[in-house]
């Protein structure tokens, strides 16, 4: 598990970097990366054979929730891609990956997933890491750039309610079926925004193209369709607290291929963030021990008592 959280972190720590690189308008890019995404993850279910579970009943039943959990994705990328280009990269992904708080309080209310008291700890500390990147960010007030950290806020509660979906809807699909409904429906929402806002889709530039395909390939097939594939098996809020090691991942990108450099004070946020995180995952991997263990010494003492004379 540890190895995939790892694995999906630093896919999506490349989406802020291939966002800034395109030249494209936000909404178009949000479309072209979904569109891929669901045509990459539908292309891997015909080889696996995902496809045939589309006819199951489960499906049947639940296809109206995965085109909703798609247009709250799109409604995620669209705020956040937006807020890349009116406000600074660090504190738009370190606004957008405050979603743990959301997470944390939408999992105790509608999954009965309550949170421990050290991952609460945990969550509250990294995200006062994330709350310093941002301050040591500040550069006075700039309505444009305000403007883009409210729309990386609102990422943020749409990231939330999209992990929660996940981890209630996933469960039970072949995870090729469920990203290519959840994209699809992304990019079809995508799209009609594209329309009302005067937006040409149809980009044909090589570059431009190469990026989306990177996009849909790097951060989506290998980032979010493998934290929805880790929604089926640990809580959501696990999930949502390990991708604030985003901002991390972003800024090594962007060191080597923008050469920035972070300051001293940009590290220090950092630690703060992986301390908070590393504070959920020992947490919920020392719940996890305890319960392999009970469940251990229940079986030995069934055992011992077969053959035990009955009274």
């Amino acid at each position: 598990m540890v190895l995939l959280l790892i694995l999906s972190v630093s896919m999506v720590s490349s989406a802020s970097i291939l966002i800034t690189v395109s030249t494209s308008p936000s909404l178009v890019k949000v479309f072209w990366r979904t569109l891929y995404g669901s045509l990459f993850m539908a292309a891997i279910g015909v080889v696996r054979g995902d496809l045939a579970a589309l006819k199951g009943p489960q499906i049947r039943g639940t296809w109206p929730w995965l085109v909703g959990i798609g247009v709250i994705l799109s409604l995620h990328f669209s705020t956040w891609f937006q807020s890349l280009e009116m406000t600074s990269i660090s504190a738009s992904v370190v606004l957008v990956d405050s979603s743990p708080i959301f997470v944390a309080i939408l999992s105790t209310l509608f999954l009965g997933e309550s949170l421990r008291r050290r991952s609460w700890i945990g969550i509250l500390v990294a995200v006062t890491g994330a709350i310093f990147l941002a301050w040591v960010d500040y550069d006075g007030l700039d309505l444009g750039a305000l403007t883009g950290d409210l729309l990386a806020l609102a990422g943020a509660v749409f990231l939330a309610i999209y992990f929660i979906g996940g981890r209630r809807y996933a469960r039970g699909v072949p995870i090729t079926v469920y990203t290519s409904i959840v994209y699809l429906a992304a990019a079809i929402t995508t799209l009609g925004l594209c329309i009302l806002s005067g937006y040409n889709v149809l980009v044909f530039e090589p570059s431009e193209v190469l990026i989306f395909i990177a996009l849909a390939v790097f951060p989506t097939v290998l980032g979010h369709s493998v934290n929805n594939y880790l929604l089926t098996k640990v809580p959501a809020y696990v999930v949502s607290s390990a991708v604030l090691g985003e901002p991390v991942g972003a800024t090594i990108l962007a060191m080597v291929f923008l050469n920035r450099i972070p300051s001293p004070a940009v590290l220090i946020g950092f630690t703060i963030i992986l301390l908070g995180v590393a504070a959920v995952l020992t947490d919920v991997a020392s719940s996890d021990r305890s319960q392999s263990l009970s469940l251990d010494d229940t079986d030995r003492s069934q055992s011992d008592c077969l053959g035990c004379d009955s009274d």
